[in-house]
């Protein structure tokens, strides 16, 4: 008998309603956002993912699931969605997710109780890079705070966010609150020159 690589410790799928949403648990929740400053808290990493959208097909030999239509990911504060969501597994472990929308959306309480929110027309997680990158019409919001580009990538590891357009041809745009300079005394301006294309900011 061939064993379900979906059906691990790590990786569990509960079964299709009479809807024809299909909902899966995956309890890797320390792969989702693993920085402790990442967009996940802590609390929601230890929670499972769930997945519902209105049909789903999954290709076992390949390893690969892939769901359409209203797609809806939750796990603790994490909210997602989309149009098409594409997860990759391999020996049981969770490779690489891929998000399509009109657009893309997500948003999670950070480590510090503040609400982050993206969106892009496509978004891919990297587990083994630990590495979120959002493509086409990207937004990322932090705080009020506002970082646009057509391309924005967040390296978990190193907690660095680059920003810029295809080929340097886009245009980067941050717009950056004012704070109250006792809670934060040495802030500095970070908005990036009109004549650059690619940043490296702090989410």
């Amino acid at each position: 008998m061939i064993q379900n690589p979906f059906h691990t410790p790590a990786l569990q799928e509960y079964p299709t309603s009479r809807t024809g949403t299909s909902l899966i648990a995956l309890t890797l929740a320390a792969l989702a956002l693993a920085s402790p400053n990442a967009f996940a808290a802590k609390a929601d990493r230890s929670k499972p993912i769930e997945v519902s959208a209105n049909e789903k097909i999954t290709d076992y030999k390949n390893g690969t699931s892939v769901y359409t239509g209203q797609v809806v990911i939750d796990q603790g504060s994490l909210h997602a969605t989309g149009d098409k969501a594409t997860l990759y597994v391999k020996n049981g472990q969770l490779v690489r997710a891929e998000l399509d929308g009109k657009p893309a959306t997500f948003q999670e309480l950070d480590e510090k109780n503040q609400l982050v929110k993206g969106s892009a027309t496509h978004a891919t997680y990297l587990a083994t890079e630990q590495k979120i990158v959002l493509t086409g019409n990207a937004q990322l919001n932090r705080q009020g705070d506002r970082l646009a580009a057509q391309r924005i990538t967040y390296n978990m590891k190193d907690e660095v966010v680059q920003a810029g357009g295809p080929d340097n041809g886009g245009r980067v745009h941050v717009t950056i609150q004012p704070r109250n300079k006792k809670e934060n005394p040495s802030s500095t301006d970070d908005t990036p020159s009109g004549n650059t294309s690619t940043q490296s900011v702090k989410p």
